[in-house]
């Protein structure tokens, strides 16, 4: 079994803070990672999860085809670590390390300690923790660049394999930027009347 680290969100879009989670388990560990994706259905698409996995998907894995350390991404369910853990195993990996931002460190720790063998995590199993703070990027405020058309602010806070010539971005974003738009005039009109 390939010892992996594991990262778990929704990646609404992938921000240059969960770029953070798949390089420091590589630069300290030589661990690449599995970027679980959290499914976004297209029905149940919303403001604060504007982008539908269906979408998502292909793309990560286009971009991060080539790239040293992330071993695979993967679509799941939910952050059930059991059920990742036996997904995973029958991959052939084994999740040595699980890494995350401050916000989701303790929550995340408890579910690695209580389901620890039934997940098949390694011996040597540890969480990894991505330093977070209010000045901290964040795909809100990736989101709200993309909806005040700020491109400028958009670019800082994305891995820059995921704006430079990427066509299928340039058009996710523009469907994305839609999306949101339409989703906040439906609210509003149901909101105000």
């Amino acid at each position: 079994m390939k010892q992996v680290n594991i990262t778990i969100g929704r990646f609404q879009p992938f921000t240059l803070g969960h770029l953070k989670c798949v390089e420091g388990p590589w630069k300290d560990k030589g661990l690449p990672t599995v970027i679980a994706m959290i499914e976004t259905p297209d029905a149940k698409v919303d403001i604060k999860h504007p982008f539908p996995s269906s979408k998502l998907l292909p793309l990560y894995k286009k971009a991060f085809k080539n790239n040293e350390m992330v071993a695979d991404v993967i679509l799941v369910k939910n952050a059930d670590i059991v059920k990742l853990g036996e997904t995973l195993k029958g991959m052939g990996y084994e999740i040595a390390s699980w890494s995350c931002g401050t916000d989701r460190i303790d929550s995340y720790g408890k579910m690695a300690s209580k389901y620890h063998d039934q997940a098949g995590l390694a011996d040597n199993f540890e969480m990894y923790e991505v330093k977070r703070g209010d000045e901290d990027i964040s795909a809100t405020k990736v989101r709200a660049a993309i909806k005040a058309d700020d491109i400028k602010t958009y670019k800082s806070m994305m891995p820059a394999f995921l704006h430079g010539d990427f066509d299928d971005f340039k058009k996710l974003l523009s469907q994305i930027k839609e999306s949101i738009q339409g989703l906040s005039s439906w609210i509003n009109e149901r909101i105000n009347g």
